[in-house]
Parts: C-alpha cells; structure tokens; sequence
C-alpha cells in the first residue's frame, strides 16, 4: 500500500518542486504518493499563502479550513522545514506523523527518506 506524504512546495513541478521554508508560507501542498521508496504520484493543492501574522480575519479562517483539509486528505507523514505550534497540533492530534524536511526538492526528499 503507497505511502501518503505531504509536503509544502513553492512550486507545481512535480518531483523537482522545491521545498518551501515553512509550512505556513507555502503556496502550494503536495500530496506523494510512495510505494517502495518511489513516487507514484503527486497530487497539489493551494497552500495557506500569506503567514498568520499577516493575515486578515478572513484569511485566518481559510487556514483553520486549510489544516481541516489536510487532516481529511489522511496523510500519513507530512514533512516541512518548519511548521507553527497551531498547524503542529492540529495535525499531531489527527494522528499525522510531522517530520522534519532534508532536501530542496520533492525527488531529493523521498529519495533521502527511511521510513
């Protein structure tokens, strides 16, 4: 059975997308589909955009939405450079494993993998 990941990108590129710096500022969220340590497929939504800190109120409550739509798309594991306390609890307590990111690009990423 393939391997959900989640990750935040900067980019829809497929596997040389490159790894966005924070969860919270990523534009868009790739969903890697892994079976025996190769991609099967990557799936990519919109991101939360702009920080909390820079947000308006609508904007808030489209990220609230956001980590709603992340936890009922069942990744297994998502990986992220860094990632807000809001975000790591909202995911942690759905049961998503949160690992951190070492490499710039998706392909770089799963390939460095063990899990």
């Amino acid at each position: 059975m393939a391997m959900k990941i989640l990750i935040p990108v900067l980019e829809k590129n497929g596997e040389t997308s490159k790894i966005s710096p924070h969860f919270g500022r990523a534009p868009y969220l790739a969903l890697v589909s892994v079976l025996d340590h190769r991609i099967v497929s990557i799936d990519f939504i919109a991101g939360e955009g702009p920080h909390a800190d820079e947000r308006s109120e609508e904007e808030k409550k489209a990220a609230s939405s956001i980590h709603q739509k992340v936890i009922d798309m069942h990744p297994d594991v998502i990986i992220a450079s860094r990632i807000g306390p809001r975000a790591y609890n909202d995911f942690s307590n759905a049961g998503i494993r949160i690992m951190s990111a070492r490499g710039e690009t998706i392909s770089q990423l799963i390939s460095e993998l063990d899990i």
